[in-house]
């Protein structure tokens, strides 16, 4: 479950995404409605084919990725890759918006963490784009580098660590603190100084807490921390 999750979150070249697209989001705003705090985003991925119809799901965490909720049956886009209910007019075709009933629109309502993974496919499934948004991401930038943790699960079984913008391909020191055990590894970067691993905060005879994750290099220190544990998930 945790492979796929990083697998979705990097959108790499592969068979049904040979040129390794991505997704992109553009806030619109954000309000507070009866089941708390939502955000909503325009939703883009430039460079796919504007011959095919397609649909967009959703993934969440705490259910399995064969259950995905598909939340637009039918969707087109134009030559920004925007995301569109019906096949855009040719005025429409070099714009970053169209009018909102037009547009495929996501309003989440997310925990601090909490990824929220989208996936585009044609009808075959021969073409295949994921893409995560994080509305309200726990992270520390520093120069050119940054630290991000996010939820596995919803109580925070697992988390996902990502590094971007150290040095490529080197061995980065790391140090992950929960609820006063100290464990210090080491996360090596790809070539583009990106770098992912997997931490399990749970301690011994606790219930939940608190996980730090901690890098201290040449010209970059980051640290983040995100709650772990029974009752440790509150969407805002």
């Amino acid at each position: 479950m945790l492979q796929a999750q990083v697998w979705w979150d990097l959108a790499s070249p592969s068979k049904t995404n040979p040129n390794g697209l991505k997704f992109s989001f553009s806030k619109i705003d954000e309000a507070n409605a009866p089941i708390g705090h939502v955000v909503r985003y325009r939703i883009y991925v430039p460079g796919v084919p504007e011959s095919e119809k397609y649909s967009l799901g959703v993934w969440k965490i705490g259910t399995k990725v064969t259950d995905l909720q598909i939340i637009a049956p039918e969707v087109y886009v134009n030559s920004k890759g925007l995301l569109m209910t019906r096949r855009p007019r040719p005025d429409e075709e070099d714009k970053n918006a169209v009018a909102s009933d037009s547009e495929i629109e996501a309003g989440l309502h997310s925990a601090r963490g909490e990824p929220i993974r989208f996936i585009l496919s044609n009808p075959k499934k021969t073409l295949l784009f994921t893409g995560t948004l994080v509305p309200h991401a726990v992270e520390s930038k520093d120069g050119n580098c940054r630290l991000e943790a996010r939820l596995g699960s919803e109580e925070g079984e697992a988390m996902l660590v990502y590094l971007e913008g150290a040095s490529a391909n080197s061995d980065i020191p790391f140090t992950s603190t929960s609820e006063g055990e100290v464990h210090a590894d080491t996360l090596h970067t790809d070539a583009n100084g990106h770098a992912v691993t997997v931490d399990l905060p749970y301690v011994t005879g606790k219930d939940a807490g608190t996980l730090k994750e901690s890098i201290s290099m040449k010209g970059c220190t980051v640290s983040v921390e995100i709650p772990w544990g029974k009752e440790s998930y509150h969407p805002l």
